[in-house]
């Protein structure tokens, strides 16, 4: 028998990027929470930063939804991760109706609003307009009739203003659920920087808090509860939707993982399925701590190594103990800035900072993006990620490119995307390292490297 989501829900969605969702997300999260209902969180397509920011105000993981990585997985995914609330809030990725290749709607929160029968709500930008408000309204609405846009929010807007906008938007006949007001406080408070937002773990949480607590006060909660349980219909999940996880608790593993505000990059169910193969896990803060400790494996994620360059070149003991790390055998798995880390040096904003030293090559900081967006690669060699032929989709978010000095066979190459000249992965004894960021959902590569070790070290003690 099949499973039904009934959980009230909510796309938060405007028709252009930077348009304030991520804003508006998170003060219409923190009215809902003022109000004692239990909210979930969702991010339509790969995104790191927008979540770190949802996970602040719930103090909860926020989960991605990414028809291009994960096809129908999202509907169970959404299933098994918003069991458990009232409301569900689920921010979309660009403009209402942008998608992964421009032409279809695959990828396009227009697509997800779909698949999971949910209700949207427009979030516009209110500076120097009034009545064409209305015109984007009715284009939006009639391009795609099956998406069910029932609300408004405006942001950036003053109050002499509001008015205006509120009829402009009831006279299309949504609902207007309130306005963000404009501010300097919240524009300090969401500081934009190359790859987007500046990610929750750099900034003052309790600023923040304070920030949309002020902001949650111009949100008609009554009004957004209500369009959430009237347009929200029941969907139908499938059979067995919620996979046990991969629970074989080994003392006998030992995982580090780089973190701190440098490499931040990590999909929660990576670190839930660490988790969940060992109670030995060690979060270790690049620009502080002198030694990996006694670990079998690392991981180092995504994140800013250039922005903090400066602190990571003068922990040169860890910097040592990473580069011994690898000499000796051991395992790691890196994406993209943790790629950007084991290399010799990085360049940015013309200063240069030393860095492990074990991928004979130079990271240099460009001002435009080398790839922005998914990408799809294929293994050409056997290696610690898979054998030959596998093919891995993923994204790439990445402003630096490789000068090589070194060398080396490389282990993927890319069918769409950018790497190092159309290949990547780069494999040092047991070390690996790509720009490729992967979803576990999609392919996951880290339990693999686990169970790999786990049947090592049961091999040697037998």
């Amino acid at each position: 028998m099949g499973m039904e989501v009934t959980v009230p829900r909510l796309v938060v969605a405007s028709y252009k990027g930077r348009n304030g969702k991520t804003t508006v997300t998170l003060a219409l999260t923190y009215a809902l929470i003022k109000a004692g209902l239990r909210v979930s969180m969702f991010k339509v397509g790969p995104d790191y930063i927008d979540p770190s920011y949802h996970s602040v105000i719930v103090n909860a993981p926020s989960r991605n939804l990414d028809y291009v990585l994960m096809g129908d997985k999202v509907i169970t995914r959404f299933y098994r991760y918003s069991l458990n609330s009232d409301i569900a809030i689920i921010e979309g990725v660009s403009g209402l109706y942008d998608s992964f290749d421009g032409i279809s709607e695959v990828g396009s929160t227009a697509q997800i609003a779909k698949l999971l029968r949910a209700p949207v709500i427009l979030v516009i930008n209110g500076e120097r307009i009034n009545r064409t408000v209305r015109a984007i309204i009715r284009g939006l609405r009639d391009f795609d009739r099956d998406v069910k846009i029932v609300g408004a929010i405006i942001t950036n807007t003053t109050q002499r203003q509001v008015d205006k906008l509120r009829i402009a938007v009831e006279g299309e006949g949504l609902e207007f659920l309130g306005y963000v007001p404009r501010s300097d406080d919240l524009e300090n408070a969401m500081q934009y920087r190359h790859l987007g937002l500046i990610h929750a773990e750099e900034i003052n949480k309790q600023h923040l808090i304070k920030v949309f607590n002020d902001a949650s006060k111009f949100i008609d909660v009554n009004k957004v509860v209500k369009v959430a349980r009237e347009y929200s219909e029941p969907l139908d999940v499938g059979g067995d939707v919620i996979p046990e996880m991969p629970n074989i608790v080994s003392d006998e593993l030992r995982v580090g993982i780089l973190s701190g505000r440098v490499f931040t990059f990590y999909y929660p169910e990576t670190i839930e399925r660490v988790q969940s193969l060992t109670r030995n896990v060690r979060f270790i803060d690049p620009e502080v701590d002198q030694g990996l400790g006694d670990i079998d494996l690392l991981l180092i994620g995504g994140g800013f190594p250039e922005v903090y360059g400066e602190a990571l070149e003068k922990n040169r003991a860890l910097r040592a103990d990473v580069r011994r790390f690898i000499d000796s055998g051991k395992h790691l798995y890196a994406e993209c800035g943790g790629l950007m880390y084991l290399t010799n040096s990085i360049i940015y904003n013309n200063e240069e900072y030393e860095m492990v030293g074990a991928i004979d090559a130079v990271t240099v900081m460009h001002r435009r993006p080398v790839w922005y967006g998914y990408a799809r690669a294929r293994v050409i060699r056997d290696s610690i990620i898979g054998n030959a032929g596998l093919v891995l989709m993923g994204h790439e978010f990445h402003y630096s490119s490789l000068i090589l000095h070194g060398n080396y066979d490389f282990v993927i190459k890319y069918e769409r995307g950018a790497g190092i000249n159309g290949f990547d992965g780069f494999q040092i004894n047991n070390a690996y390292a790509h720009y490729l960021h992967i979803h576990p959902d999609t392919y996951d590569v880290v339990s693999k490297i686990m169970r790999g070790i786990l049947k090592s070290k049961a091999q040697l003690s037998m």
